[in-house]
């Protein structure tokens, strides 16, 4: 026992099996007799522990049968068994020893909810997902993507069953290094991710699927190794937009079934947004004191004091509002304030009229409106201003391409 490389012992209530860093030995009550305790670090684990020599025993070939047996699913034919660690407990210890491989077997043919599989979405590689829902039916699943910043809730995208490959299939260490040529980083943390989950079933001290196990504090330690560093670990921008069937890749000269894309309806929605400003500036006239308390020196405004101290040329005006007819309908608004106010409005330059409405009274009453409207703070409602709308994925997505189809155009 006081030789054992590997011992399992008593924490939390549970067995676990672990390694022994160092013994030591001291002076029991009883001053003939000498105690040996055991400095061990818990397999998987960071935690390190000591324990008595007397309450643990050495970590046999057994006792990880019985982990494996633990761990098979009742998630099957095809159990394979496990590599054993038997050799392993018999070698010396080395400073960066690796702890024992408790599992590997292979999974059944079906797909059943909570698997761990792979798929390929769009033009990037292969990448590990779990199965949220299956229709058997239609022969469909949805699946959600591992990644850094994944929520466990999200409705995932749904595929075609034939297009999901298991986790453990043959095919596995290929598709890994297809992964890590362009995201190394983020496909080892995934690994390591899954690891981790299958070796605490494996010991006993999380029991649950994988979506509750990634949800649960027992993950943190892992999670937070990639969110201190979400700057320097690229993911493949998975499933992003809505949640339909991607298309799979198709070899030369094969025939691909055209499919009908879903419009984007981010911009409808900030379009409906911004339609409850308009009707407070517009119709409410909630935000005329405002502007006439800037107009009168009652107010500071960083928009006014710009105007002010900029040239008289300006290259682009943010209006923040995306629809044309809502802009028309409040700057027609701000030119009425304008002519009832004839004469008190800063003079400028050669008077521009227009572009003291787009510079300072835009702006100016759109904050004013998104403070009211949404119940915040006029700094915040600026901030919100200054950054614009936010772009969804597929928006994005959509901008690029249109800007490499330009530059394609220009070339020819």
């Amino acid at each position: 026992m006081t030789d054992a490389k590997y011992v399992l012992c008593r924490w939390e209530k549970r067995l676990w099996p672990a390694k022994v860093l160092a013994r030591t030995e001291t002076s029991a009550k009883n001053k003939r007799k000498k105690e040996l305790f055991l400095d061990v670090q818990i397999l998987s684990l960071k935690e390190k522990i000591q324990v008595k020599s007397s309450a643990v025993e050495a970590l046999q070939k057994s006792h990880i049968e019985n982990i494996a047996a633990f761990l098979a699913p009742v998630s099957s034919e095809e159990f394979t068994g496990f590599k054993s660690i038997h050799t392993l407990l018999e070698e010396e210890e080395e400073e960066e020893e690796e702890p024992p491989r408790i599992l590997l077997y292979h999974e059944p043919r079906s797909f059943e909810v909570g698997m761990l599989v792979w798929l390929k979405y769009q033009k990037y590689p292969f990448w590990p997902a779990v199965v949220k829902s299956v229709r058997r039916r239609d022969k469909k699943a949805s699946v959600l993507f591992i990644e850094g910043n994944m929520n466990p809730k999200g409705r995932g995208i749904t595929v075609s069953l034939r297009r999901l490959k298991h986790f453990d299939c043959k095919e596995k260490h290929a598709l890994l290094d297809r992964a890590k040529e362009d995201f190394a980083q983020a496909i080892g943390w995934c690994v390591s991710l899954i690891t981790d989950y299958r070796v605490r079933l494996g010991c006993g001290s999380f029991a649950g699927s994988f979506l509750e196990y990634y949800a649960a504090d027992i993950s943190y330690p892992v999670r937070k190794s990639i969110q201190q560093d979400v700057l320097g670990t690229r993911f493949p921008q998975l499933g992003k937009g809505d949640p339909e069937e991607p298309v799979g890749d198709s070899r030369p000269g094969q025939w691909r079934p055209c499919r009908k894309v879903l419009p984007d309806r981010s911009r409808a929605a900030r379009d409906r947004a911004n339609q409850k400003l308009v009707e407070y500036i517009v119709k409410a006239k909630g935000a005329e004191s405002h502007l006439q308390a800037i107009l009168h020196s009652r107010k500071p405004s960083r928009w006014l004091k710009t105007f002010l101290s900029s040239g008289q040329y300006v290259t682009c005006v943010e209006t923040y509002l995306e629809d044309e007819a809502q802009l028309d309908e409040v700057v027609e608004y701000l030119q009425g304030i304008c002519r009832d106010m004839d004469g008190e409005v800063p003079a400028h330059g050669s008077g521009d009229r227009i572009r003291f409405i787009l510079d300072v009274l835009l702006p100016e009453a759109i904050i004013c409106a998104i403070s009211a409207v949404e119940c915040v703070d006029y700094k915040t409602a600026e901030q919100k201003y200054i950054r614009g709308p936010t772009l969804s994925y597929r928006e994005k997505e959509i901008f690029d391409n249109e800007l490499l189809e330009e530059r394609n155009r220009r070339r020819r």
